[in-house]
């Protein structure tokens, strides 16, 4: 009894390796990972312009890993380095340059957002996307004060350095093999605290500061390695039946 199982065994054992084999393989083929460099920027007190200017741009790194669900949906997991900083000095509004505060802070990030793809319901070589979800970030801010200011500033020692954001961002790029693509992402981080600049009695406390990063982010999918030369098979983003030569078989 014992043989005939161990022979059973051996004749499903293969059959078992090509199931999960191929299972594996296209579990791989909707996972990817991502490297973006960009830039990121912060908007409340200590900010009075809606777009950037070069004295507020900071260095942004991003990385992590994604999951397509779905032709439509997907999950990612990120972790983003970068910085931000703010001056009344900068304004062209008199009344905040005579109250003189600047602020700078490192921040960090870590989230999972859930993606919308495929915006025009067509799976190609172009990427496109829409995303939110929930990231947790910390910050450190440092806040200077002008020898030529005219307030009463209290220093803000007593608030928490981490919290909770809610981004809300767009991305576009472009598949150039079954693997790599290149893809342009910003994003608007909308936060539950008036405390990433160092200051809300300093300011105003009725609104909370927010930040806005973009990334220009290098993705590679980790499907079998599909090269320029392979666009005929099926699992490559650049596949389509035009693309196929028929085959011509020997006569049986």
């Amino acid at each position: 009894m014992p043989q005939n199982i161990l022979r059973g065994m051996k004749k499903i054992l293969p059959f078992l390796l090509i199931v999960f084999h191929f299972n594996l393989t296209a579990q791989w083929e909707n996972a990817y990972a991502f490297f973006g460099v960009g830039q990121a920027y912060y908007q409340g007190d200590l900010n009075a312009t809606s777009f950037p200017t070069g004295e507020i741009l900071n260095m942004s790194y991003k990385w992590g890993a994604g999951y397509n669900l779905h032709t439509r949906f997907g999950l990612t997991i990120h972790y983003t380095r970068s910085s931000l900083n703010g001056s009344d000095l900068f304004s062209s509004d008199n009344d905040r340059k005579a109250r003189g505060l600047s602020f700078n802070s490192p921040v960090r990030e870590f989230g999972l957002n859930f993606k919308i793809r495929n915006l025009t319901g067509v799976e190609g070589r172009t990427i496109s996307y829409l995303f939110s979800g929930l990231n947790f970030f910390s910050f450190n801010p440092t806040v200077t004060r002008s020898q030529d200011s005219d307030i009463n500033y209290a220093v803000e020692n007593d608030f928490p350095k981490s919290g909770l954001n809610i981004p809300f961002g767009l991305g576009f790029g472009y598949w150039f093999t079954g693997n790599i693509g290149l893809v342009g992402e910003l994003s608007l981080h909308s936060t539950f605290t008036d405390f990433i600049d160092g200051i809300s009695k300093n300011g105003n406390p009725n609104f909370n500061d927010a930040f806005i990063d973009g990334h220009a982010m290098l993705i590679f999918r980790f499907s079998e390695w599909e090269g320029t030369g392979k666009k005929s098979q099926r699992r490559s983003k650049g596949w389509s039946p035009g693309k196929v030569r028929s085959i011509k078989c020997p006569g049986l």
